[in-house]
Formats: structure tokens, sequence, C-alpha cells
């Protein structure tokens, strides 16, 4: 009796192990995916901010693989209605063909009275980075690799330094905080170049690059290597690297496969103090 009462549990759990892992797998492959979360950050980069600058960031939008346009008009949507000072584009615009990135098409229409930029990410190097270029130049953005900038609202100052792709790119990162006097941001698509820095250099790093891993478990974080050398210490959110903030954006689109769990497609608004 006690032997098939034991064996009928058994038979139990495993039932419901697998009955949790079909739901899971199903989770990831048709729900979670349709999801669009919106993460805000606020910072302060000075003691007493005298005005918020307002920016959206969109990462790794990999078309070409699994979304569709209609996708993203459903981000540029999202984007515009955040009434964005500054858009930035962090890159991985295709997976893999250059070709694809008309796909993203959309995103050409969202507004930002202060500028919109963008960088490359490791996947746009795949096929025809200038191709690429070109596409976005000509939706009216501004290529800001390995440059600095700055950034004016009501009469306060942001400098932002954008650094090149770590794996394929040629990252200048002597160019930041060319002046220590003003608010700094560092934006790049990996977050490894963040070991190089300390807090002297920059007073916020936002990068994309990870997907948070794509498909993850509570406690246990991503079920996937992630690309990064810093591992779990960067993998998504806002983390302290070196003393630096930085804010690690789960990307709108995948790579590899069609399926997210416990990592939806994130665009973040980032609200900065100067």
């Amino acid at each position: 009796f006690l032997i098939g009462l034991m064996e009928g549990g058994w038979l139990k759990i495993v039932g419901w192990i697998y009955g949790i892992g079909v739901a899971l797998i199903l989770y990831s492959v048709f729900i979670e995916p349709r999801r669009l979360k919106v993460t805000r950050y606020r910072e302060a980069l000075v003691a007493r901010p005298e005005t918020w600058l307002r920016l959206v960031f969109i990462s790794d939008l990999h078309a070409g693989a699994f979304r569709s346009s209609a996708w993203y008009e459903r981000v540029a949507i999202e984007a515009q209605a955040h009434n964005p000072d500054v858009l930035i584009l962090g890159g991985d615009y295709v997976t893999d063909v250059a070709t694809s990135i008309a796909e993203i098409a959309p995103l050409a229409k969202v507004k930002a009275h202060l500028g919109r930029y963008f960088l490359l990410g490791n996947h746009d190097f795949r096929d025809n980075p200038a191709l690429i270029r070109r596409t976005l130049k000509g939706w009216g953005l501004v290529d800001a690799t390995n440059r600095n900038l700055c950034l004016t609202k009501d009469r306060r100052v942001l400098q932002v330094t954008f650094v090149d792709d770590s794996w394929h790119g040629h990252p200048e990162i002597g160019l930041l905080r060319a002046d220590q006097k003003l608010p700094h941001l560092t934006v790049t698509h990996e977050p490894d170049i963040v070991l190089d820095l300390s807090q002297a250099d920059t007073d916020v790093y936002i990068c994309g690059h990870t997907h948070a891993g794509q498909i993850r478990l509570p406690v246990i974080g991503s079920l996937v290597p992630l690309p990064t050398n810093l591992g779990r210490c960067a993998d998504r959110g806002r983390k302290i690297v070196n003393g630096v903030p930085v804010i690690v954006s789960q990307g709108c689109g995948e790579s590899d496969l069609r399926a997210r769990l416990f990592a939806p497609a994130e665009l973040v608004v980032l609200e900065l103090g100067i």
C-alpha cells in the first residue's frame, strides 16, 4: 500500500513538473514576446539639478529575425508617447542581413527636439555596416560613434560620449569626459567597456546587448551564458560597476530564438538631472 501511494505521489509530482514546463514554454514563445515593458530611471547627475533631460533608449531590435514592422511601429509609438528630449538607438538593428534595416523604418518617425542619435552593435557589423549607417542617417538620425556631444536644456549642459562597439568596432574611451565640470553620460552597445572606466570618467552608463539572457528563472537568472565578461554583474537593470551606475536594457528584439521568459522586451526612459 505504501509503495503504491509513493509511486502515485511521484507520478503526480512528475505530472506537475511536466505541466509547468509546458506552460512556461508556451508562455515564453507565444505570450511574453508580445510584451513591451517600459522601465524608467531617474538619475541626478549634480547635487541640485535645475532641469531634467528625458532620454529614450532603444536597442537590440534585431530586424530580419522574428519581428514584423508592426512590432517596430508599436515600439515607435511607445517611444514617442514619452515625449523624449533625446532619442538614442543603441545598436543591433539587424540580426544578420543589413537590408533588414528597412523593417525598423517606423522608428524614423519618432521626434526628439534635442536630437536623435545612433551607434552600431556587434550584429550590425556582420554584413554591411555602411548600409546601416547610410539608412539611419537618411532617416535624419546622427551617427554619434566615438563622439563627444553637448546637449543643452534650460541653459544646463549634459556631455554625452558615444563609444563604438567593443566587439567589432574601434572604441575610443580616451574621449570620455572632455570637460570634468559637466555632468556626463556614456552610451555604448555592450556593458564591458565599463570595466575600463572609473567613477571619475562618467556619471552614468547606458547600454544594451545582453537581452538579459532572454530565458531566465527567478533567483537563478539567465539560463544561457551572457555575452559579456561581467556576467550577472551587468545582465540587466541598474547595477554599480567600478563605482559607475550602469543601466542595461533588455532590448526590443530577439536573436537565436523567438522566446523570452521573465525578460520581456524593454524600452528605457532615463531622466537625467543636470
